[in-house]
């Protein structure tokens, strides 16, 4: 076990702002950021012993890195979190963004949930694509790296995303 240890001290030591960085770009986030590089650090102690040749260390960690961060934002997709940023609005303590009206606040905060609860609508793989796009500004290219996707793959789904989403507020307003 100590052989290990001193291994993966080393591993640490070598690749944590690799890892770091394969997060931060993938995540857009540093503390979520942090996490991963921890999570990732933890999942590779565990398989440590699958690790054929040292050598490959680097893509290895890069590997689990890029699933692990991945896997954070599938996570926080299927949450659906309504990000509500400069709108949130608390009840009980009446937090209204500078210049805006209780009625106007309360109204985009009813408007987001609508888009939300339509986007909930789509496929899981539009979902994942839509959210990562517009939610996260990643483009065509990461979200095909990211997702393991080819590009025309991701410009599909993202296309159906917003066709789909179109067509439901049309008939939303129409009724």
């Amino acid at each position: 076990m100590g052989f290990l240890r001193i291994d993966f001290n080393h591993l640490y030591e070598d690749y944590n702002k690799l890892v770091f960085q394969i997060a931060f770009r993938i995540t857009k986030n540093k503390t979520v950021s942090e996490d991963i590089v921890q999570e990732t650090f933890l999942k590779a102690y565990k398989k440590l012993d699958t690790l054929s040749e040292q050598e490959k260390a680097g893509s290895w960690l890069s590997a689990i890195a890029t699933r692990t961060s991945i896997d954070f934002l599938r996570k926080e997709i299927r949450a659906r979190e309504v990000l509500l940023d400069p709108f949130t609005i608390e009840l009980n303590g009446s937090i209204v963004p500078a210049g805006e009206s209780v009625q106007e606040s309360v109204d985009i905060m009813l408007l987001k949930q609508d888009i939300e609860t339509h986007i909930k609508q789509l496929p899981v793989a539009q979902q994942e694509v839509f959210m990562l796009r517009i939610q996260y500004g990643m483009n065509e290219e990461e979200i095909a790296k990211k997702l393991d996707l080819k590009k025309s793959t991701v410009k599909t789904r993202f296309f159906r995303a917003r066709k789909k989403l179109k067509h439901m507020y049309k008939l939303k307003c129409s009724a």
